[in-house]
């Protein structure tokens, strides 16, 4: 089993790679080959035309209306987010776990343009809305937080429990005839539900026929008006767009009232609301969405070892790894109001008994029942550095003791510095076992040497591999492999078209953390996410990733660039 999953991550380049990683100053990666796959900038779809777009690394990002979809979908976390907002509920359903599994085709499964709603999927939203209709007409509570206190007949009260709840479930005000339409369906509660509660029988026929409604399901943009060669999207769109980029749910009552007001066409109406969401709990969660995706931590599920080589790496350890990672990420983003800078070379993590104890920290594990809390800890500054030496993605990288050098060379190559790779050929050779007086790094080297190989392997993945040897597939630090051969972590690397020598992770971390590149990929996946929708090579695009890498690489902190990318001209127009 060893040698077939460590096999499959060999060979991963075709002969079109190339070794040249950077374009001196651009922070650009060159692609020379036919591949794309899970890194880099998608082609163009030839509908952006050229353009010449002002750049600078301070002030308002400038950009154009880019290519994006009139009709996304809300993904499953913004289904269940938005119906526990609408509904006015503590907390999620859950009922999404059972719904058909979201294609992933995007570095972010919240790419519009590839989710949509087949005959499975329809069903599976009726199911849930019928459920959670009734769930709300039959408590009580429930349905006093959806009913306007005023007026108190009962023609008057349906109209405006249609108008107020239909605004918020279609994210804008609902149009007379889609009032008439509704009232005539609450109408025909009594009859086909016949609770003795006519009034609730009503909210809860709508209720599920609101949740199955394609603009409930979609975040439909119906602005067409062409001005100066790009669609301006109105209020409610752009209210839309930022609650959902923001917060990954609808728009709260205050955003909504920005939109009645037209104050989110103007740029600064609309980065005062930006500012307040960012301060939002619902926007922490989405960057643990964002950095869940990005460093591929549903792979913490599969974590697994032998216990009697790592005792600590059992039940509850997955959860744990991604809580620190998480917890991380939130102190830097926004208890410290940080940027990727520190993301990437922090010398500190937060850590529970179990975590520390992981790190070889001293720690006392709590009575069984009693809290077990993450909290700050300061880790070896020769040794770690940032989110890549942590120890869920160091474990989830290695293959028992062993690091899988190859697959952590890839998950830099592609979501760090987005470097495309063309995907393996067929029939990759298994990894052999390391020979008495070898070595992990020696096998992958001779594994990898030759053609077609080495053209994607000798300079681009291997190398970052190489870097991370003193990290063994536990997460601990090592000198030499259990064979008592000496570890080999040093290298070079060529980024922004400059070469730089490293000796281990932190060195490597530490220029990469330095260079356009990281910079220019990190903001590319930021703006994927936040924006719901690919990339690509347009100018248009490229600038954008450009401006907002220039003030990444300067320090702007995360929330100081998701503001900035949500108040863009590309973010508030589309192309026609």
């Amino acid at each position: 089993m060893v040698g077939a999953t460590a096999g499959l991550s060999l060979c991963l380049a075709l002969s079109s790679c190339t070794g040249v990683v950077g374009q001196p100053g651009t922070g650009e990666p060159t692609n020379t080959g036919t591949g794309n796959s899970g890194g880099g900038m998608k082609p163009s779809t030839g509908m952006n035309p050229p353009v010449n777009i002002p750049i600078s690394a301070s002030g308002p990002i400038s950009s154009v209306a880019s290519d994006s979809t009139r009709f996304p979908r809300l993904t499953h976390a913004q289904w269940e987010n938005t119906t526990r907002d609408l509904l006015r509920m503590a907390s999620v359903s859950g009922l999404s776990s059972t719904f058909v599994a979201e294609p992933l085709q995007s570095a972010f499964n919240n790419n519009g343009s590839v989710l949509n709603v087949d005959q499975d999927m329809r069903e599976d939203y009726q199911g849930a809305a019928e459920t959670l209709a009734h769930k709300v007409a039959s408590t009580p509570a429930m349905l006093t937080a959806l009913t306007p206190a005023a007026p108190a007949d009962a023609a008057g009260k349906m109209n405006a429990f249609l108008k107020t709840f239909g605004a918020r479930a279609f994210r804008r005000p609902m149009t007379d005839a889609e009032v008439t339409r509704y009232a005539a369906l609450f109408a025909k509660g009594p009859m086909l539900i016949a609770s003795g509660n006519d009034f609730a029988d009503g909210v809860e026929l709508t209720v599920s026929a609101f949740l199955q409604s394609p603009d409930f399901l979609y975040r439909v943009e119906t602005s067409s008006a062409v001005v100066g060669g790009k669609v301006p999207l109105n209020d409610y769109e752009i209210a839309s767009r930022l609650s959902f980029g923001l917060t990954n749910s609808m728009p709260d009552d205050t955003l909504m009232a920005a939109a009645d007001a037209k104050k989110l066409t103007t740029h600064d109406g609309l980065v005062a609301e930006a500012n307040r969401l960012i301060g939002a709990p619902a926007v922490q969660a989405a960057i643990g969405d964002f950095q869940t995706q990005l460093m591929h931590m549903a792979d913490y599920d599969a974590i697994t070892r032998d216990p009697t080589q790592a005792p600590l790496l059992q039940t509850g350890a997955p959860a744990d790894l991604r809580q620190e990672a998480l917890s991380f990420m939130s102190d830097v983003v926004f208890t410290q109001g940080k940027g990727w800078n520190e993301i990437l070379t922090s010398p500190y993590t937060f850590a529970n008994s179990r975590v520390s104890q992981l790190y070889g920290l001293p720690a006392t594990t709590p009575a069984a029942g009693k809290p077990d809390p993450f909290v700050k800890v300061q880790l070896d500054p020769t040794q770690r550095a940032g989110i890549l030496t942590q120890m869920g993605f160091l474990v989830s990288n290695g293959v028992g003791g062993t690091p899988n050098i190859i697959i952590r060379g890839v998950h830099m190559v592609r979501d760090i510095l987005c470097l495309p790779l063309p995907p393996p050929p067929n029939m990759v050779p298994a990894l052999p076992a390391i020979a008495p007086n070898s070595t992990n790094r020696k096998r992958v080297e001779e594994l990898t040497m030759n053609a077609p190989c080495n053209t994607c392997h000798t300079a681009i993945i291997n190398p970052l591999g190489f870097a991370f040897e003193n990290l063994d597939g536990f997460g601990k630090w090592r000198t030499q492999e259990t064979n008592g051969q000496p570890i080999d972590a040093t290298g070079s690397y060529s980024l922004d078209g400059k070469s730089f020598n490293f000796d281990g992770p932190v060195g490597l971390v530490k220029n990469m953390a330095a260079s356009n590149q990281a910079h220019d990929c990190f903001s590319q996946h930021l703006i994927e996410y936040l924006y719901g929708r690919d990339t690509d090579a347009s100018d248009a695009d490229k600038n954008l990733i450009q401006q907002a890498g220039m003030r990444s690489q300067n320090n702007t902190s995360v929330k100081d660039l998701m503001v900035e990318l949500v108040s863009t001209e590309s973010f508030t127009t589309r192309l026609p």
